[in-house]
């Protein structure tokens, strides 16, 4: 229900490094200590806080407009009584999707809208101070993963597909919101720009809403990335979007081991989230001082793939990092080739939106596409397929759904974060699975029991010969 709130936090970080001298005229302190690199963190969400808290209460003027002004539209959705009005931000076509989702079933995903805008300042003002009052690494995160990982991906999978079915079959008709009016004439834009190139503004960006930019694409990456996120860790316990978090936490310590950075620990209580697992040093420790009179851009995906596997092919790390990093959920994302595929899509077709938009960096936009679509075709051939020459060490890179993928197994839990209508589908085939593997599982048994089966699939019984027996051995 949050989910436009993190939004929300990141702006506020971004807005604070634009102005980094900004001194808040309120009370507030960092709650780690000065020497730890939480304390840096939370001297950042400071000065972000200040930018959209300036007394340190209420929320500023402008954005505490904007907010009153889309939930006074936007909470009709959720009334009956106003649910057939139109709207100013999404039009009446939209207007109406969005109504009949949330009067469709029990989860009203739609009401996402006017949840988010009613609770927005009071989460975000309380959610930031716990954030910057939190005085170790292990309070920081637990608030990050409880206020807002947790709502945001419970949400996403339940309502993600119903939200995208139901703007896909809209948009065409999205022009018909008077915000557009609104944005065109107070939102400072040249409506004469060259990118233009002789269409009207408000034509143009009514085209890349609806049109232009990749929504197939975009709907599916959407589709298969919550389908991956959602689905059970067959692992461990929890959804596998719980897993990723735990693994980019156990990758902040690591940095912190190999920057020298200082963590921000309770000694005596002990705040380590993996201290059940014992982790060998050279494992959480990278030797980063090659990379220090470097700037990031002179840093090749080569030399971070040849540090990477350096570690990765120590037989002691091959635990570790198998549970870590190399569990069935990053075997899910990486296996899938259709989430590949649209995710490359999207990026190309962002790409065409941006030259169009500054065609002087077209050329500069092409070669970054080509570079990163490389880095990522390598980085995707290297985990599917992890291998090490000169040591014994081998991973696992199974999906969640077995090797065969979650079509192969049938889970029901699979479906999850699917669209709607392809979520009924997927159950239907899920339990049509399971029931054939019952099936065929009853249907081996008695097979077994039967002494005449001609087609001899199973192993002989006690009466069997070992002829038989051998034959089968054979056949395995």
């Amino acid at each position: 229900m949050k989910v436009l709130l993190v939004a929300a936090c990141l702006l506020a970080v971004a807005l604070a490094q634009e102005e980094p001298e900004f001194v808040p005229n309120f009370e507030i302190a960092p709650g780690a200590k000065k020497t730890s690199f939480l304390y840096q963190i939370q001297k950042g969400l400071i000065e972000g806080y200040a930018t959209i808290f300036p007394d340190g209460v209420r929320i500023q003027n402008t954005a505490q407009l904007g907010i009153m002004t889309a939930k006074n539209d936007l909470c009709k959705i959720n009334k009956p009584d106003y649910q057939s009005q139109g709207s100013v931000i999404l039009g009446k076509t939209c207007k109406k999707a969005f109504v009949k989702v949330f009067n469709a079933d029990e989860d009203q995903c739609s009401g996402v809208f006017c949840d988010v805008l009613e609770v927005a300042e009071v989460f975000l003002n309380d959610t930031m101070r716990a954030m910057i009052a939190a005085e170790f690494d292990k309070d920081f995160f637990k608030i990050i993963e409880t206020e807002i990982l947790n709502p945001v991906m419970e949400y996403n999978c339940r309502c993600s597909g119903k939200m995208m079915d139901a703007w896909m079959g809209c948009k065409h008709k999205i022009g018909e919101a008077d915000i557009w009016y609104t944005v065109m004439n107070f939102g400072g834009f040249n409506t004469s720009a060259a990118y233009l190139e002789g269409e009207d503004w408000l034509d143009f960006w009514v085209d890349v809403v609806k049109d232009r930019l990749p929504w197939d694409d975009m709907s599916l990456m959407l589709e298969r990335t919550m389908a991956n996120l959602c689905q059970t860790n067959q692992d461990d316990e929890g959804k596998c979007y719980t897993y990723f978090y735990k693994a980019f936490n156990t990758l902040y310590q690591w940095f912190l081991k190999s920057t020298g950075g200082v963590p921000a620990v309770n000694k005596r209580g002990g705040n380590n989230r993996n201290n059940d697992v014992a982790v060998p040093e050279q494992c959480s420790t990278y030797d980063l001082s090659a990379y220090a009179d470097m700037d990031a851009e002179d840093i090749s995906f080569g030399d971070i793939k040849e540090a990477v596997i350096e570690k990765f092919c120590v037989e002691e790390c091959e635990d570790v990092y198998q549970d870590t990093f190399l569990g069935c959920c990053t075997a899910s994302m990486i296996q899938d080739e259709v989430l590949e595929t649209s995710v490359k899509n999207t990026a190309t077709g962002m790409g065409d939106i941006y030259k169009r938009l500054y065609p002087e960096n077209e050329d500069a936009a092409n070669s970054g596409i080509s570079e990163y679509f490389g880095y990522y075709e390598n980085a995707m051939a290297m985990l599917r397929n992890p291998t090490c020459t000169e040591t014994s060490v081998e991973y696992d890179v199974t999906p969640c759904g077995g090797a065969g993928g979650e079509e192969e197994l049938g889970e029901v839990s699979s479906c999850e974060g699917l669209s709607s209508k392809k979520a009924k589908i997927c159950k239907k085939k899920a339990k049509k699975a399971a029931k054939a593997a019952g099936d065929e599982e009853e249907e081996g048994g008695n097979n077994k029991k039967n002494k005449k089966n001609k087609n001899k699939k199973n192993k002989g019984g006690k009466k069997g010969g070992k002829g038989k027996k051998n034959k089968n051995k054979e056949s395995a």
